[in-house]
């Protein structure tokens, strides 16, 4: 049977509107690109890479010394892509059309786990009404590409297992390890992804992970040659979770290292990873707390006065929904291991709302499943209506807890 295409849901359409749509709302928002000081970092390799110098810069806080792996590369060869073809407003039109394309492959993701069309629509729907992505797309920052990753990889890798075909196995293991090259949260991803494959379709687990694998090893192998040292990430992971033991404020540990730059970065990392062992060791308690409040976060709608929260508020009363119906815990597995995952990473380390962000899109699509399945088991009338009430619910409350 011939399903009408608004009932199919046909993913090049929606992500062709989606993308052209993503472009016009990203810069009809006319936000400043670069108020994030992390911005400033990002342009800068960007500019090294154009300029053939490779992936070297200097911090403003760390002034004399060239830093090599202090950030993840990833997301700077994006960037520099983006001023090749234009400049910043370039970088900045293609979030929007990532953000868009991100909206139309989650609901495909959702229609392939089990929910069909229906399940598409409200994802793409949800997704494209979350307003923390429309913002991150606005600015110089790495979380609508890391997301768009995310989401690309978990699309091929359910495509792979659909048509029995390993190259789109491969093809979800090379976004993957960008992932990783952006942020090394993604390593949560890939076990999530790596498990599932092993489980429906083993054989593309291998290529899965080999293609990551290789995608991945020119980076340790490029630090291995330049700072003589294996550095598979960044050498500014351990600043970031010693701030994640005190108050969660990174600039002492920038003030320390531009005090201190005859270290050298390693030397930095070396250091800060001593001091977050010690204070771990020294109050476990503390390290307990700290990892709870930042469960908190994680979760997002349980605390905050930000009135655009009713988004997130929604979809997570939808997705309880899906842990109370049996048809919507087994289709929401998948999306959930991705979520725990990169939870279990971060959680232990440092967390703020703006890291979070790029893993709510597993909240997106347990939502879609959870209305769905509620449809299913009492009536689509009845559903409607239940998932009317939670909307104003979810609407109304976050506009009174909001701050003035």
């Amino acid at each position: 049977m011939n399903l009408p295409a608004f009932k199919a849901y046909p993913l090049r359409w929606v992500a062709l509107a989606g993308a052209v749509a993503g472009v016009a709302i990203t810069l009809a928002q006319r936000l400043d690109p670069m108020q994030n000081p992390d911005s400033i970092a990002f342009v800068a390799l960007a500019r090294s890479l154009l300029a053939g110098t490779g992936l070297r810069y200097r911090e403003a806080l760390i002034p004399g010394l060239d830093l090599f792996a202090f950030r993840a590369p990833g997301y700077p060869v994006f960037v520099a892509l983006g001023l090749a073809l234009g400049g910043i407003g370039t970088v900045i039109a293609m979030q929007g059309a990532l953000n868009g394309l991100s909206a139309a492959l989650l609901g495909s993701i959702a229609k392939r786990l089990g929910g069909g069309p229906r399940a598409a629509w409200i994802a793409f729907a949800i997704r494209l009404a979350w307003p923390t992505a429309w913002f991150h797309s606005g600015l110089v920052l790495s979380e609508v590409f890391y997301e768009f990753l995310g989401i690309f990889a978990t699309w091929a890798v359910l495509e792979g297992i659909g048509r029995r075909r390993l190259a789109w196995s491969v093809m979800a293991g090379v976004s993957t390890a960008i992932a990783i090259l952006c942020r090394p949260v993604g390593l949560g991803l890939a076990l999530g992804l790596g498990i599932w494959l092993l489980l429906k379709f083993p054989r593309a687990a291998l290529a899965y992970t080999a293609a990551a694998l290789v995608m991945w090893a020119p980076w340790p192998i490029r630090n291995a040659r330049v700072l003589h040292a294996f550095v598979p990430f960044t050498t500014n992971g351990n600043a970031t979770a010693w701030a994640g033991t005190t108050d969660g404020n990174v600039r002492p540990a920038y003030d320390w290292m531009g005090a201190n730059v005859g270290l050298g970065e390693l030397g930095f990392d070396r250091h800060f990873r001593d001091l977050t062992r010690q204070r771990m060791v020294q109050d476990p308690k503390a390290t307990v707390k700290a990892v709870a409040r930042r469960a908190i976060i994680y979760l997002g709608p349980i605390r905050g006065r930000a009135a655009d929260l009713w988004v997130h508020r929604f979809a997570m009363l939808a997705a309880l929904a899906a842990l109370f119906l049996a048809a919507a815990r087994r289709r929401v597995v998948l999306p959930a291991m991705i979520w725990a995952a990169q939870g279990a990473i971060m959680l232990p380390i440092f967390l703020i709302e703006r890291y979070r962000f790029p893993t709510e899109w597993c909240v997106v699509l347990a939502a879609a499943l959870g209305i769905v399945s509620l449809a299913g088991r009492f009536g689509a009338r009845r559903a409607s209506i239940a998932v009317g009430l939670g909307l104003m619910a979810c609407i109304a409350l976050s506009f009174v807890v909001a701050r003035p």
